[in-house]
């Protein structure tokens, strides 16, 4: 949809940036993800409504996550503005590595045959 999207401005005579290209397929992407998050609504109003539940822990951690997710999205931003969305592609599946290597070695963790598969196949 997105590079439907691009080709129809591009036939209009505009053109889009590398950026705006990278929010337009933020925006398609919720098309297939916010569907997802609906059928998951059931589940979280199940966990939130229990009584065990600290809920200023919760939340807490919840704004760790929604903080770091932030940072997250900035950063992939900044990276495809600065340089290029290959550049961002090549340093995404490093970290990908790296993050792995850092589970092998300081958690003592071994990957299954597929996991070994979908290692090879992010690199």
């Amino acid at each position: 949809l997105s590079r439907r999207a691009h080709d129809r401005i591009t036939l209009a005579g505009g053109s889009l940036t590398h950026v705006e290209m990278l929010f337009y397929t933020a925006f398609f992407n919720l098309l297939v993800f916010a569907p997802l998050a609906l059928m998951e609504l059931g589940s979280i109003a199940a966990f939130f409504s229990r009584e065990d539940l600290d809920l200023a822990n919760t939340a807490g951690i919840l704004l760790a996550y929604v903080i770091l997710g932030t940072m997250l999205n900035y950063s992939t931003f900044w990276c495809t503005t600065a340089n290029s969305p290959l550049t961002t592609g090549v340093t995404g599946n490093f970290k990908g590595i790296l993050s792995t290597w850092v589970g092998f070695v300081w958690f003592g963790s071994s990957l299954t045959s597929t996991g070994w598969v979908g290692l090879l196949l992010n690199t």
